[in-house]
């Protein structure tokens, strides 16, 4: 119990939630390899076996199941704790953000920072949802990532929804492949990836329900053996461990994500600008003082964790 570590117990008790290891590590953006692995590791400390790894799912075992309802109880009261710990006058600002490791991991770092702000962040896959809580004022800003040859269109599209879209920075894509597969260059300088051995995954656009998508055909990307298309983040980290010729299109992936999973990020060569980064807000909304330092701040870390690179 003194080697019990309190993640584990949390990714545990969402895998009993679930019922499953690949449900869990959606709803938690892990690799299911990383989370069996973390699961196991817990059971491990524990010296009992949590679950029954059957081909329907995960099966509580008699004393895992009363462990964990009572770590649910347990966790719970330390945040309803937590919460009541923080100060009841607590500003709070919402944030939202297309499904992203960088906008995601950003927002947790800024909350760790403003101890006295309740600083939340919520990702939408569906755009239309994504404009609409800033539009309605229930947060205070969207953080986007977007093709650059989508900007025209996609601001004439904020400009009709009384958006204003504001850059951040630009960047090259990327090719994330694992650090163990065959086609991984380490030792060249720059670090290379064998494309034309390996599968190229891309994943589907944020902006499909306003039929504005970014367009790969336009940008001088490497030709690959075969292209195929991502489902979200768990299962592409799954796939990308699973397929050792497999490497993922993609934008900045944040450092700490690529480092857990065991993943290397290739700058495309020559470096195209072909992504962007930025935030939308409302046109004529005047934002408060707090969220006015949050987006600040904000900008600052995205910049930061722009210039760190590659793994």
């Amino acid at each position: 119990m003194e080697q019990l570590d309190l993640k584990y117990l949390q990714y545990a008790v969402e895998v009993f939630r679930c019922g499953s290891i690949t449900k869990a590590a959606n709803a938690l953006y892990l690799a299911q390899s990383n989370l069996s692995r973390a699961i196991g590791e817990l059971e491990r400390s524990l010296g009992f076996t949590l679950f029954t790894r059957t081909k329907h799912g995960m099966i509580p075992t008699p004393e895992g199941e009363q462990f964990l309802k009572e770590a649910q109880v347990m966790l719970k009261r330390l945040n309803d704790l937590a919460v009541s710990f923080r100060s009841p006058s607590a500003e709070a600002v919402q944030l939202a953000c297309v499904p992203s490791s960088l906008y995601v991991n950003t927002a947790l770092e800024l909350a760790k920072q403003f101890p006295d702000l309740r600083i939340q962040c919520q990702e939408y896959y569906d755009c239309r949802a994504l404009f609409q809580t800033v539009a309605s004022g229930k947060a205070a800003a969207a953080f986007i990532t977007l093709g650059t040859e989508m900007k025209a269109e996609m601001q004439q599209y904020l400009e009709h929804q009384k958006l204003t879209y504001h850059m951040i920075a630009q960047s090259p894509a990327y090719g994330v492949i694992h650090r163990n597969s065959p086609l991984y260059h380490p030792e060249t300088i720059p670090a290379s990836i064998e494309y034309e051995k390996a599968d190229m995954m891309l994943n589907v656009s944020y902006y499909e329900p306003i039929a504005i998508r970014f367009q790969q055909k336009l940008c001088e990307f490497p030709a690959a053996r075969r292209v195929c298309y991502g489902t979200g983040r768990a299962a592409n980290l799954d796939r990308l461990t699973a397929q050792p010729d497999l490497v993922m299109m993609s934008c900045h992936v944040y450092s700490s994500v690529l480092e857990r999973n065991h993943l290397a990020a290739v700058p495309f060569r020559p470096e195209i600008p072909s992504y962007e980064y930025g935030y939308v807000t409302r046109s004529a909304a005047k934002p408060a003082e707090a969220e006015k330092c949050v987006l600040k701040e904000m900008q600052k870390l995205l910049m930061r964790e722009l210039l760190i690179s590659p793994l």
